[in-house]
Formats: structure tokens, C-alpha cells, sequence
């Protein structure tokens, strides 16, 4: 499934500055061209390693937009993450564009559009998504990779990602899975039985985490974790 007609339009503006800093699309579309989830998305995020100055480097990319004939603010900028909104004002179309800059440990796909982070990569930013907010996507995209990443990786690839990264956090995120209504998990294209296996798959992993934790000689590490069906 390709990007929509708009997030194509603001891949092709943005080529000349993405091939320059080594910009790579990440988040959900990445994956959507690895094959790991066919889901709605909403906004568009590249990731790159280049060392220029990401404030710079956002700054690019608004200027890229601009001469296209879109109107674009930069409304965030930090040392590893900046984001631009931008607009066309004939249309009335308007979408986001996060940039990150994070170390990398997998070779670029070209997969789509544009090039495409790696799956260790894109996974890994996906988890510390997770980590960090948990929203319904985030659930879901990482669920979708249970077969072919243990908890363990999982958690390594997050880590790899998040300087504040804490196994603690991690479960009291996933145990929040049950706060979650089935609703915001159809909007973005769930069934009943995907939205039970992410469930399950959040409850299995705590489950994991804290079996480990208790056999690593944390005995105040708590075991009570939801039935898995």
C-alpha cells in the first residue's frame, strides 16, 4: 500500500533535501513497506544519522516545501527530534513531518517512494514509541512483529533508542493496553481478533519481563499479570 496522494507529494518536494541528510522514512510506512502492517497512517517521519544540526536540517526541509508552492512552519525543534507542518492553502490538505536523528544499525530498504529504514531500525523506533506514550498505533505496529522479534531483541532494538529506557516503564506502558477501547484500534483498521492479538501479545510480554525480573533475584518485581486467553 502506497503513501497517500498528499504524502507522496511531500516525499517528491522534500527528495532533493531527504537524499542530501540521508533522510530515511521510518514509522508507520516503513513499516508498510517491510510487509508488517497494512494500517492507516497519518503523518509522515523520516529518520537520518547525519550529524548537521537537526534544527538545520528541519529548516531544509521547510524550505524545500516552500519552493513547491506549500506553506510550511518548523513548530518543534530539538538536538534528536524536530517537526513540520505543512500546508497547501489550494486544497486545504495539511500533514505533519517528524524528523529524528538516531544511530542506525541496518542498512536502508528501498522499498517504496523513497528509502526506507532499515526493520531493525524502524522496529526499534516503534518500540520506544511504546515505550515512551503508547498510543493504539504504536501497540499495534509492534505487535505485528512478535514473530519475528523475541522480547528480549525487542527491548534491545527500543533501548537502542531512548537514553532513559527502563524495563519498569516498559511494563506499567504495556499494562495500559486494557485502558485502551477497542474503538481507537478499529480507526486504524483492527478487527476484533487483531485487536485481541495485540492485547494478548502486551499481556504476554509483561508476563515475560517480570518471569525474568523475578529470575534475575527481583523479588519485589510483581507477577501479577492479566490471564492470557
Amino acid at each position: 500500500m502506497e503513501p497517500s496522494p498528499f504524502h507522496l507529494r511531500l516525499i517528491d518536494d522534500a527528495r532533493p533535501v531527504l537524499d542530501r541528510y540521508g533522510l530515511l522514512l521510518a514509522g508507520g510506512y516503513a513499516l508498510r513497506a517491510h510487509g508488517c502492517v497494512d494500517r492507516p497512517v497519518d503523518d509522515l517521519t523520516f529518520v537520518t544519522e547525519d550529524e548537521t544540526p537537526l534544527p538545520e536540517v528541519a529548516a531544509a526541509v521547510a524550505g524545500a516545501y516552500e519552493g513547491r508552492g506549500l506553506t510550511a512552519e518548523v513548530c518543534e525543534t530539538a538536538p534528536r527530534a524536530a517537526r513540520v507542518v505543512v500546508t497547501d492553502e489550494i486544497s486545504g490538505q495539511a500533514g505533519e513531518v517528524t524528523l529524528l536523528r538516531e544511530p542506525l544499525r541496518d542498512r536502508p530498504a528501498d522499498l517504496g517512494p523513497c528509502r526506507v529504514a532499515g526493520l531493525d531500525d524502524a522496529v526499534g523506533l516503534k518500540v520506544r514509541a511504546l515505550h515512551n506514550r503508547g498510543l493504539p498505533r504504536d501497540f499495534a505496529d509492534v505487535a505485528s512483529v512478535a514473530g519475528l522479534y523475541p522480547f528480549r531483541l525487542l527491548e534491545q532494538l527500543g533501548a537502542a533508542h531512548e537514553d532513559d529506557w527502563s524495563a519498569e516503564d516498559l511494563v506499567q506502558r504495556l499494562e495500559t493496553v486494557d485502558l485502551l477501547a477497542d474503538e481507537a484500534f478499529a480507526a486504524y483498521g483492527l478487527d476484533e481478533e487483531r485487536i485481541a492479538a495485540v492485547r494478548r501479545f502486551a499481556y504476554a510480554w509483561v508476563e515475560d519481563i517480570k518471569l525474568r525480573r523475578v529470575e534475575d533475584g527481583d523479588a519485589e518485581f510483581d507477577l501479577d499479570v492479566p490471564e492470557i486467553d
